[in-house]
């Protein structure tokens, strides 16, 4: 059965310390501070660039940071690259002690304002960029809280779902004044397509805004030749990549 679409500091960061992993990804663990309970600890993984560019990547509801078959790694080193900027990405885990989704927007802020405060040892430039992605729950996110920073110029959302809410979608999507790219399979089956035109509409306020439906395509973009087309969905959203959504040139993300 389908989803309804519309369901109901600096110095915090500085001691976080990079943990090597390889040449091209570092990671750290935030200390998100919680009201009345224990730092919340937010894994960060850093694939790095100096163009003063960040792109910031949130995955659905309960994934973890590296997602099936480590796509969102695969996707990050290949963001990477292209050139593109700094990839950033984390995961999206269900908090019991955190209210929903309150707690999934109130972490995703956290790791943009922890982007904007280290900006120099990012990204090479102290006040960066940031274009923002994310799939389902994650693009619901994104939709809501993208207009509540200046510093955000481009937003991609992947089969974008209602977690969030209709009116945190409306809201922030009304007032978001930079580019809206949405892409979601024609046999989406948690939202159905019809959520890509439902968030293409609500973005009234963007100077530019395209939908993708990519045909014999689900919620997760499975397949080979479709998980070729996610990889690609960055290119098109933040660097003018004119062949999306076709697979030639994407990397294989699924078998």
């Amino acid at each position: 059965m389908k989803a309804r679409l519309f369901e109901s500091g600096e110095k915090i960061f500085k001691d976080n310390l990079f943990l090597h992993i390889n040449m091209s990804e570092k990671r750290t663990n935030l200390k998100r501070p919680v009201q009345g309970q224990r730092p919340l600890e937010l894994e960060v993984a850093i694939h790095p660039h100096s163009n003063g560019i960040i792109v910031v990547n949130y995955p659905g509801i309960t994934v973890d940071i590296d997602g099936y078959n480590n796509k969102y790694g695969q996707q990050a080193d290949f963001v990477q690259e292209k050139g593109i900027g700094t990839v950033v990405r984390m995961g999206n885990p269900v908090y019991d002690e955190l209210p929903y989704p309150k707690g999934m927007i109130d972490n995703f802020k956290f790791v943009l304002d922890y982007c904007l405060a280290n900006g120099i040892d990012l990204s090479g430039k102290k006040n960066p960029t940031l274009y923002l992605m994310g799939f389902s729950a994650g693009a619901s996110t994104i939709a809501a809280v993208a207009s509540d920073y200046s510093a955000v110029e481009k937003i991609l959302l992947m089969a974008p779902s209602g977690d969030v809410g209709q009116a945190a979608v409306e809201r922030g999507l009304g007032r978001f004044t930079g580019e809206v790219y949405i892409a979601i399979g024609d046999r989406d089956e948690v939202v159905g397509t019809e959520a890509g035109k439902t968030f293409y509409d609500l973005a009234t306020a963007a100077k530019v805004r395209k939908l993708e439906v990519i045909p014999d395509c689900n919620h997760q973009f499975f397949g080979e030749r479709n998980g070729k087309i996610m990889s690609k969905a960055p290119l098109w959203a933040f660097a003018g990549d004119t062949t999306f959504p076709s697979p030639e040139g994407g990397k294989k993300l699924y078998d």
